[in-house]
């Protein structure tokens, strides 16, 4: 995979581009709105009245090549307050694939209608709600949109945890159960149209029916992507991009999931198991750092299954060592057994230490005991995780072997203290779907774009500041906004920082960046709050500062 570099970007002309990649609209479509249901929406709003709407509108199932077969899709819009003085629609997509709008596009409506008049931190929220709606396309396959489900009409039998049982037996049950779906999903006739670029042409046939010249654009995580396809497949519609926490535009989702692995496992060695390794005796755990990092490394296979994911601070870890020792120790300790040993045992002198740790412990425990033996599915049934896997496969070739991802798998397994195996499963899963059914855009016509916007935490593992290095390197029409000391994934609207607050609303509602000598600059005051907070008292007004532009980076994606 190469990166578009800026000279491509430069001479790419409007006049250049293949006519055959962007839908060519015979009529203008219409959409027939009413109230929404809770499953698109998550509840009624209290405040929003019938300026909260939802629609549907019937789309072909490949836009550029239609044979009468049909679907619906779902839309739902937050109507500008002061519709004589709409100026036009943001269009949100939230990420995943597979993840569903509805709910954060009403709390977004709620909270910017909810904004006052004078003060500069809401200012510019509040003037986006009366002029702007808030329209979510609902992608293809959740509900509102087709409910993809591929449950195989017989189901496989559960596979054991892959990260601890990586023998032939289990290897072949996960083999089976990944066929098994990957059967059921792509006997659904709709599923091979279950990727970005129809859902970037649904979203245009959506711009049309609204009466819009251009569609502007929030994207969180793929999100991202979702917004640099429709950019690339209709340069001339795009208004302004903001594109928070996105994912790497320039690779594929396994890059993806292999970047955000690495960060992941960077900050578990820096966050989680470098403080305990300092004091390992505050903790309880004796003298020895070395005997310390030896027990992480050796945790068995039951612990390891058991607390997969969970064990994100240092406390956590402390308490999960303790337990995992009594483990080694007698293999037959009951759970009530454990739990009385919890209660009575001292973890550290440290009195607040020692209350925390026997709070994390209580909750671990109970974990290694589960009422019903059962494993990790071959293909999780979430909502929207059909979706993830049909988007995956249908937007880009995997073309490794079966006997290269599992030796990938066995490696991941022994580097990667929080690796579950999901990117296996769903990479096995695409090796067998029959390639790719999307037609990816030369994302070089994202350069014809106005200036866009990154948002990017400086320490986010989900998509790691990297990713964002590599598109600003590659798009001289991008500008980064990096949060620095910040985790956040998805940053805009969730945080009280005035800096990113109101760059990020200006830069919507206006198309205006800071006037910086340099492309990147940086907030520094963060404190992440959940949306339903919002809005809270901000922090300090000072607006973004100038930083050197990131060194370009390699891209490496392990094989």
């Amino acid at each position: 995979m190469h990166f578009a570099h800026r000279s491509l970007v430069a001479l790419a002309t409007l006049a250049g581009l293949p006519a055959s990649t962007s839908a060519n609209p015979a009529s203008t479509p219409s959409i027939a709105w009413g109230t929404c249901a809770d499953s698109w929406v998550g509840r009624a709003s209290t405040t929003l009245g019938d300026r909260l709407q939802c629609g549907s509108i019937t789309t072909p199932f490949d836009h550029l090549a239609p044979d009468g077969r049909t679907m619906t899709i779902g839309v739902i819009r937050v109507r500008a307050s002061d519709p004589t003085h709409r100026e036009g629609a943001i269009f949100l997509n939230i990420g995943g694939p597979g993840t569903h709008p509805g709910g954060l596009l009403r709390s977004m409506g709620e909270a910017w209608s909810d904004m006052g008049s004078v003060n500069p931190d809401e200012v510019d929220k509040r003037r986006l709600s009366q002029r702007y709606d808030l329209v979510a396309v609902i992608p293809r396959g959740l509900p509102g949109s087709g409910d993809l489900h591929c449950a195989p009409a017989r189901p496989a039998p559960p596979h054991a945890f892959l990260p601890t049982h990586l023998g032939d037996n289990n290897w072949q049950v996960i083999l089976n159960g990944t066929q098994a779906t990957v059967d059921a999903c792509t006997s659904i006739p709709e599923a091979r149209y279950v990727n970005t670029e129809q859902h970037a042409h649904d979203m245009d046939m959506v711009r049309r029916a609204l009466g819009d010249e251009r569609l502007h654009f929030y994207g969180i995580s793929y999100g991202g992507l979702v917004g640099a396809w429709y950019a690339s497949l209709y340069p001339s519609h795009t208004g302004r991009l903001l594109l928070d926490s996105s994912m790497d535009l320039m690779h594929g989702y396994r890059s993806a999931a292999y970047l955000s692995m690495v960060a992941q496992q960077h900050r578990f060695d820096e966050d989680v198991v470098a403080p305990v390794l300092r004091h390992p005796a505050r903790y309880g755990l004796g003298d020895s750092s070395n005997a310390v990092a030896s027990e992480i490394d050796d945790l068995s296979p039951r612990a390891r299954e058991a607390w997969a994911g969970r064990l994100d601070s240092p406390v956590g870890l402390a308490a999960a060592l303790h337990l995992a020792e009594w483990l080694i120790a007698d293999s037959l300790l009951t759970k009530e057994a454990m739990m009385r040993r919890i209660d009575h045992t001292v973890f550290s002198h440290d009195t607040a230490l020692d209350q925390r740790m026997r709070l994390e412990a209580s909750q671990l425990a109970p974990l290694l005991y589960p009422q019903t033996e059962t494993s990790a599915p071959h293909v999780t049934e979430r909502e929207g995780e059909f979706v993830r896997v049909a988007v995956g496969c249908n937007d880009f070739p995997w073309t490794r072997s079966e006997a290269e991802i599992r030796e990938s798998a066995r490696r991941y397994a022994g580097r990667y203290f929080n690796f579950v195996g999901d990117q296996t499963l769903e990479e096995l899963a695409c090796t067998r779907w029959g390639g790719p059914r999307a037609r990816r855009p030369d994302l070089s016509r994202l350069g014809l774009a106005t200036p866009f916007l990154l948002i990017q935490s400086e320490k986010d593992t989900s998509t790691p500041l990297v990713g964002a290095q590599h598109i600003l390197h590659a798009f001289a029409n991008a500008r980064m906004l990096l949060v620095r000391n910040s985790s956040l994934h998805g940053v805009f609207n969730f945080t009280n920082s005035s800096c990113i607050e109101r760059t990020a609303a200006h830069y919507l509602l206006t198309g205006e960046l800071p006037v910086l000598p340099s492309r990147a600059f940086s907030c520094d005051d963060i404190f992440d709050h959940p949306v339903d907070a919002l809005p809270g008292s901000h922090s300090s007004s000072a607006g973004p500062i100038a930083i050197d532009e990131p060194a370009e980076t390699s891209s490496h994606v392990e094989l």
